[in-house]
């Protein structure tokens, strides 16, 4: 069978994706993969093995996209009118590029498999196709009684569905346009129904990429048509750490670990600074992966000559993180899945999106704090880290890591979901 997989987004949103097409590969099936042009590499580095894996450059530049004025500025601004338009052209920004990509993409499709980004294009192509239609979730994302919609508050379980039912109208609406555009285009008839209703109705099935333990409750909710696989990761078979970080961990004690993935940290000469200060009060080494950040040279800028603290550019999660004693992350979904695997108590200085999701179910079960990175500072960092290196901390995260399901798990549910849905189309 032919899987076409488009996926947009960060590494974070990418790489799941990835372990699914290998996966499908692996089985025999071919697999068209679509990676933002600034991750195509990455994407044939990991699927290089597999002749049945085709990886074609997809949408945007998501790189980019980070960098811009529209996700350093407007998207966060404090006025509502203008942070509703900026979300608005967030969710359409490169569509007529990525719908003309995927049209090519899905001839003779058996199934389309996208990410939680871009899933509005993907179905409407589907549906266009006849195809089986799958997408990866990477937290909550559909009305539910459990869930707040803003994390951090407790509602009633009627007024938080009523709300979850608010934001996925709030969506249709930014997005109807742009969709019965694409689908007049695909010779479909104009849709007044938001994508979750359509989606349940054709018998496409939302892969709950995650954990359903710091969710509790959830997946007794949603059912079949959301099942829950939990974290989808590749799974190397080995153990890949660069030589001088495996010397520099091995010179002393396990380190805190800190990275902020693919978001765009405003002032890394300022953030290195409070790292060196905060370990230095707390008597800890430091692990300090760059990211899309540019901590590497500020490092050089922040002229703190510390052997206690290392930076690098990037890390494999899978290798080095059960080799340190805690984590301060961004608390993306695929570094949340690392740092629970790997039993570390985890503070998440979130940005946006899901990361706050994260932050809060890490909190609530006592393996982890949160905060909001722009409201970090060296009290409120010495005080996170100071909570999560904790007995309590450290044994809520280890029972985590004990429920977490291994990725080659995860990753055969989820391809095993695929190819069901792909032969009942």
């Amino acid at each position: 069978m032919k899987f076409v997989m488009p996926f947009n987004g960060s590494r974070g949103d990418v790489a799941p994706g990835i372990a699914l097409g290998v996966e499908l590969a692996h089985r025999g099936h071919d697999v068209v993969f679509g990676a933002p042009p600034n991750l195509v590499d990455f994407a044939r580095a990991k699927t290089a093995v597999y002749e049945r894996v085709e990886v074609v450059s997809f949408g945007p530049d998501t790189h980019s996209l980070l960098e811009s004025e529209l996700i350093r500025v407007r998207i966060k601004s404090r006025n509502p009118r203008t942070r509703m338009t900026a979300l608005a052209e967030l969710a359409t920004h490169g569509w007529d590029q990525m719908a003309a990509e995927l049209e090519q993409m899905t001839v003779d499709c058996d199934a389309l498999v996208t990410g939680s980004l871009g899933q509005e294009m993907a179905f409407n192509m589907a549906e266009s196709v006849g195809s089986a239609f799958l997408a990866l979730h990477y937290c909550p994302l559909r009305k539910n009684d459990v869930v707040p919609v803003s994390p951090g508050f407790t509602l009633p379980g009627a007024l938080n569905r009523s709300m979850w039912a608010l934001a996925e109208n709030l969506r249709f609406k930014s997005m109807k346009a742009r969709e019965n555009e694409q689908r007049a285009a695909l010779g479909l008839a104009p849709t007044g129904d938001s994508l979750p209703v359509r989606c349940a109705r054709y018998g496409g099935v939302e892969i709950q990429a995650y954990e359903s333990t710091l969710f509790p409750g959830l997946a007794e909710q949603w059912g079949p048509l959301r099942p829950f696989v939990g974290f989808l990761g590749l799974n190397s078979g080995h153990l890949d750490t660069d030589p001088a970080v495996d010397r520099w961990l091995r010179s002393g004690s396990a380190p805190v670990y800190f990275g902020f993935g693919s978001m765009p940290v405003p002032d890394p000469a300022a953030l290195l600074r409070m790292i060196h200060s905060v370990t230095e009060r707390l008597g800890v080494r430091a692990l300090v992966c760059a990211g899309w950040s540019d901590l590497v040279s500020a490092e050089s800028i922040a002229a703190q000559q510390n052997p206690n603290v290392m930076v690098v550019d990037s890390v494999d999660h899978a290798s080095v993180f059960p080799r340190c004693m805690a984590a301060v992350h961004h608390g993306g979904a695929g570094t949340t899945a690392a740092s629970a695997r790997a039993g570390l108590p985890t503070l998440v200085c979130w940005f946006s999106a899901d990361q706050p999701f994260w932050g809060a179910a890490l909190r609530r079960i006592g393996a982890g704090s949160s905060t909001k990175f722009s409201k970090l500072s060296e009290p409120v960092l010495l005080q996170g880290i100071t909570d999560i290196i904790t007995d309590d901390a450290r044994r809520a995260a280890r029972q985590l890591a004990h429920s977490v399901a291994p990725p080659g798990v995860a990753v055969a549910a989820a391809a095993d979901l695929a190819e069901s849905a792909a032969r009942g189309r």
